[in-house]
């Protein structure tokens, strides 16, 4: 995840969020909806939110120097 103040109170958020390979689109697009939801409740300044999908693998999650940066790795 990345964030960049944009101004005084505008955030932009960035961030890949894992998905497992079954799931539809609309249920990917339902997911990343209520994640914009969760981000603009907990931090109402979040005024541009880019969420990418990325399918969820646990070799990638566990792989290189920080696996818990990886979309699903360890901790999320």
């Amino acid at each position: 995840m990345r964030t960049l103040h944009l101004g005084p109170e505008e955030l932009l958020v960035a961030a890949k969020i894992a998905v497992e390979h079954d799931e539809t689109a609309t249920e990917v697009a339902r997911a990343i909806n209520a994640a914009e939801e969760r981000i603009r409740a907990a931090v109402p300044i979040a005024r541009v939110i880019y969420l990418e999908p990325d399918i969820y693998s646990e070799k990638e999650a566990t792989a290189g120097p920080d696996p818990a940066a990886t979309p699903g790795g360890p901790g999320h």
